[in-house]
């Protein structure tokens, strides 16, 4: 087999319960970028949010934010494809926020909107969490996803009734307590197939590692996907031979380690 680029979700796949790469994972990661192989990250975080994990390997060609919705260029230094929420959109995440009483956060560049400005998760240097006024005309303003925080119990109930509700966006889920709201037609497919169109690559010759719904379609399209042992049920009856050990067992370096045949372990 012949391998070229690795797609990587950060948060519940490359990433502990530390929040961090195993000292495992890093030291495989480096490996295979001195062997040629493209090292991509493709997260729903913000781009700041990512960045200290693609330094930690010592930088990355291209990373994924936003679920799709922005792709990066290290090389270039550009920004080689953004989508954002139109105002129909946001006019229906404050309508659904409104009726199902989940205040909703938005992001953009390396701001995040919350109703308190509290963060929701673990911060990185760059990112900024602002207050979301709501005396301000947000459905005019430039804003890159939509996200809910609800418990897990009700997670499934309300990705039901986002798919009925929402129109003009796509809807998925990033972690066991995560409602996503992206453009239309946005997911991480979309930014991965930009990455490979800018290196020539072809999907047959890609792996990807994910855990929730909203690495569904990147997942479909590699020749090589893998879901995490702590995946999402409904994303694991879609692979189900394609399901490796948790994160939290180093899912991914023993993965890497055995395709690529490394013997670290």
């Amino acid at each position: 087999m012949t391998f070229k680029a690795l797609f990587l979700d950060l948060d519940g796949t490359s990433l502990n319960d530390n929040n961090s790469l195993s000292p495992a994972l890093q030291e495989i990661l480096i490996t295979l970028k001195q062997k040629g192989i493209q090292i991509i990250f493709s997260t729903g975080r913000s781009f700041a949010g990512a960045l200290p994990f693609a330094k930690a390997i010592g930088g990355t060609e291209f990373m994924i934010n936003y679920n799709g919705a922005r792709v990066f260029d290290f090389k270039n230094e550009k920004i080689l494809h953004q989508a954002t929420l139109p105002k129909m959109v946001l006019e229906q995440v404050f309508d659904f926020s409104k009726q199902y009483q989940y205040p909703p956060i938005f992001y953009h560049n390396n701001v995040i909107y919350t109703k308190d400005g509290i963060p929701h998760h673990y911060t990185c240097p760059g990112e900024r969490f602002e207050v979301l006024d709501p005396h301000h005309d947000w459905v005019n303003e430039t804003l890159t996803k939509a996200l809910f925080v609800m418990p897990e119990i009700e997670l499934t109930k309300h990705l039901h009734l986002a798919y009925d509700h929402f129109y003009g966006a796509s809807v998925s889920t990033s972690s066991p307590t995560y409602l996503e709201i992206m453009p239309q037609g946005i997911n991480k497919s979309v930014g991965a197939q930009h990455v490979l169109e800018a290196l020539n690559i072809e999907p047959q010759d890609c792996l990807a590692f994910g855990d929730q719904l909203n690495d569904f379609e990147l997942l479909s399209l590699v020749e090589h996907p893998f879901i995490m042992g702590n995946a999402n049920d409904a994303l694991k009856s879609h692979f189900p031979e394609r399901i490796i050990d948790t994160n939290i067992n180093d899912g991914v370096a023993k993965t890497l380690d055995r395709l690529f045949e490394l013997k670290y372990f």
